[in-house]
């Protein structure tokens, strides 16, 4: 009986610790992206992760992850599905 209840500790712990990072994986993030001006003001989420140039699957995006009066620089990004 003592094994069974370390067992099944072990798996409950091993169910919240999977949870966390499955939700922090699918969790959206907020991004601005240019608005009509041109300024990068206009929020938006996306699910998204900002990433280097030889990453694969990596793609150019024109957003920022501060609200600049500026343009939005390009950016690489993953999807994060």
């Amino acid at each position: 009986m003592k094994k069974a209840k370390i067992a099944l500790s072990a798996i409950a712990v091993l169910a919240i610790v999977g949870g966390a990072f499955a939700f922090k994986a699918a969790t959206p993030v907020r991004f601005y992206v240019p608005a009509a001006d041109g300024k990068c003001t206009l929020s938006t989420i996306f699910t998204y992760a900002t990433t280097t140039i030889n990453a694969p699957g990596a793609f150019t995006y024109q957003l920022s992850t501060l609200s600049t009066t500026t343009t939005c620089p390009i950016t690489y990004v993953v999807t994060t599905l």
